[in-house]
């Protein structure tokens, strides 16, 4: 007999080479929120609302912003961190998320770059792994749902994470297994 159980798994993905323009975008993004994240956490905010004042001003997407008011506290709460690391990935909740697939394309899959203000996000190819692309076609066709994505910026290239959840089927343990041992 078998259970249905749920798995978490994290797809990356590295960007395609972006133009010139998209490069400099990449790199404004990461670059405040960098400067909110360090703002927020120097200022020893530990809840959603506190960091929520602090970031506000920054020119970033509510999505990123979002993912700091849960970030922040959390990094003072669950990892008891002191100070912060230089190579903090871009977080976003899952609501800014956008995928297009297309077969007809060099690079099938393409994301949708949240930026702040209305009609600024662009879209960027994916160089998905090709052992994750039955993973992506289910996150582009919504049967499965994105949880929190990060953009990272890995020495020349740019890597975009998503967490997914999703069905497995698992052994059910019967409940009274045989003892098994090992004799060394």
């Amino acid at each position: 007999m078998t259970a249905e159980q749920t798995a978490t798994k994290t797809l990356e993905a590295t960007l395609a080479p972006p133009t010139a323009h998209k490069q400099r975008r990449l790199q404004r993004t990461v670059a405040t929120y960098q400067r909110a994240l360090e703002d927020a956490f120097e200022s020893g905010a530990n809840t959603q609302s506190a960091v929520n004042d602090i970031v506000t001003p920054y020119t970033l997407t509510s999505y990123a912003k979002d993912a700091l008011k849960s970030y922040v506290p959390q990094l003072r709460d669950t990892y008891q961190a002191s100070e912060l690391e230089d190579d903090h990935p871009v977080r976003f909740t899952n609501r800014g998320f956008r995928l297009d697939h297309s077969e007809d394309r060099r690079r099938e899959f393409c994301w949708r770059v949240p930026q702040a203000g209305r009609g600024n996000a662009f879209w960027i190819p994916l160089r998905i792994n090709p052992e994750q692309r039955e993973l992506w076609a289910d996150l582009f066709d919504a049967e499965l749902s994105p949880g929190e994505f990060r953009l990272q910026r890995n020495r020349t290239n740019w890597v975009l994470h998503v967490t997914v959840e999703y069905e497995i089927e698992a052994a059910e343990i019967p409940d009274d297994p045989p003892p098994f041992g090992f004799e060394i």
